[in-house]
């Protein structure tokens, strides 16, 4: 993969940032729909406080959203052993703020769980997508 270009003047989005934006999309949408399906299934099926829930829904979207992140989005083939340690501290610091603002939104606030969680998925993609791409993925120079 060529490393992203600076965008031209005026552009909004640097040549390759749109492809790697859907792609985030799309791995992001099924990382999303494990999230609020465990969720739901914890929750509707197993009686389990929300709270728990929203956490091992956030748990099982990370197996979903890593995988394709570093094959499909960021298209790494290998380097397991320095993109997974910066991929799980940025997981753990966006799994604080899920949980954090999920109770919040569902306890402090009274908001039904699963909108709580939409809004809060809402807040995290953005800055998880920053943090992944400039930190967490980011290319190593030549040599390294």
């Amino acid at each position: 993969m060529t490393p992203p270009t600076a965008a031209a003047p005026g552009a909004v989005l640097a040549p390759g940032m749109l492809v790697q934006l859907t792609r985030y999309g799309l791995s992001g949408g099924a990382a999303v729909a494990t999230h609020i399906a465990l969720l739901v299934i914890l929750i509707e099926l197993a009686s389990s406080p929300p709270i728990v829930a929203s956490v091992l829904g956030f748990a099982g979207a990370t197996l979903v959203n890593y995988t394709l992140q570093h094959r499909f989005v960021f298209s790494r083939s290998r380097g397991h052993a320095s993109y997974f340690p910066r991929y799980l501290a940025v997981t753990l610091g966006t799994m604080t703020l899920n949980t954090l603002l999920f109770w919040t939104l569902s306890s402090g606030l009274g908001i039904y769980y699963l909108a709580s969680q939409v809004i809060t998925i809402g807040v995290i993609v953005p800055i998880n997508f920053m943090l992944n791409r400039s930190f967490t993925f980011r290319a190593r120079p030549a040599g390294i």
